[in-house]
């Protein structure tokens, strides 16, 4: 038994704020969006004026001096600074990631009925209530969840007619029973089943679940009924909020079976995990596959399987991007051409024959060359 540190944990649950907190936190997200739109005009600007790049804290100062001081722009100083300033500092990232040529240039925020804001400073949080910069005291639908003390910084959003806060908690590790190790495993995700593993287990794709295509169902039903309205109509307005309902609902449900899916791996505590490299915006280029993709999600898949691999320290590994894994005989390691409609792996050497994406799991499990995620 060994005793950790103090590690950061994140508690997500929905707030019921009164019609005032209601406008206010529009407003802030509304004002957040302006400012990161602004901090991108105004550099796009110096840019072809071939002027230097104007960071953050310069476009801060500049903001609250000049800009937010001219009588049409004094509503910016009406929302929490600390919202402000955090919004500004992730368009300021954002430029930072794009000269690093990690991302594509950063894009211009829409209007919509979505969006959050980050807070930090005096957050108490009681039974029922979360007290919080400018907006006071708000009543939390979930009462007793969020831990009292030690918290950090807040970020609240919304999510069409629903608010939501996530605090920032700073905790004591639990202590970590030792445990044997087990054998290490290989996941191979596709589409026509999630994943397969290489104890031989397979998981089919989240869509195909009886719960899921009724809602999907419901919702294109729900979507025809929309285009029928006169937008802007409060007849627009409340079928809008039943599409985001619906929305909100399918991406619960697909959310838990990754989570329920990813716990159960990682708890048998094996050695190690591999995965593939997937191309997956090169993959999502592809009509026949872009949509399939987009509802499994992978990327979501990959991120939690991550933080729970670093949090019970459990080796992630990422093979490389052109490991032929599906390629590759799992028996005898020949490897022949598999053209993605043959589902069937048939070795003509030694005369195996597997599913194509459990042989590839195997082969993943038995990868030399990997990068380690975690």
């Amino acid at each position: 038994m060994s005793v950790g540190k103090t590690a950061l944990r994140a508690y997500k649950t929905e707030i019921d704020p009164n019609p005032e907190q209601i406008v206010l936190i529009h407003k802030t997200i509304g004002t957040c969006r302006y400012v990161y739109n602004l901090f991108i005009q105004k550099n796009k600007e110096r840019y072809e004026e071939s002027e230097k790049f104007l960071s953050g804290y310069d476009f801060s100062k500049w903001l609250n001096n000049v800009h937010s001081k001219q009588e049409e722009f004094k509503w910016i100083k009406d929302v929490s600074s600390k919202a402000v300033k955090q919004s500004i500092m992730n368009a300021d990232g954002a430029y930072k990631k794009f000269f690093k040529k990690l991302t594509a240039f950063p894009k211009f925020k829409k209007r919509s009925d979505y969006g959050n804001f980050y807070l930090i400073g005096s957050i108490r949080v009681k039974r029922h209530l979360i007290q919080l910069p400018t907006l006071g005291k708000v009543k939390l639908k979930e009462k007793g969840y969020i831990p009292f003390e030690n918290v950090k910084s807040c970020t609240v959003s919304r999510e069409g007619d629903r608010y939501f806060v996530s605090v920032l908690v700073e905790e004591d590790k639990l202590p970590k029973t030792e445990t044997k190790k087990t054998e290490g495993v290989g996941i191979d995700m596709g589409i026509k089943e999630f994943l397969y593993t290489s104890n031989g287990e397979s998981v089919a794709n989240f869509s195909k679940s009886e719960q899921l295509i009724k809602l999907t169902k419901s919702l294109k039903r729900q979507q025809r009924k929309l285009s029928r309205r006169e937008k802007g109509s409060a007849n627009f307005r409340k079928q809008k909020v039943i599409i985001q309902r619906l929305h909100r609902k399918i991406r619960n449900i697909k959310m838990d079976l990754k989570r329920k899916l990813i716990l159960k791996i990682v708890q048998r505590n094996p050695q190690f995990v591999t995965i593939e490299h997937l191309n997956i915006k090169g993959m999502q280029r592809n009509r026949r596959l872009s949509n399939s993709l987009q509802q499994i999600g992978i990327g979501y898949f990959i991120e939690w399987l991550r933080m729970k691999c670093l949090e019970r320290e459990i080796e992630l590994r990422r093979a490389d991007r052109f490991y032929p894994s599906s390629q590759i005989c799992s028996g005898c390691g020949e490897r022949k051409k598999m053209p993605l409609h043959v589902r069937l792996y048939d070795c003509d050497h030694c005369g195996m024959k597997k599913d194509r994406d459990l042989n590839a799991s195997i082969n993943l499990k038995k990868a030399k060359e990997y990068t380690v995620l975690t």
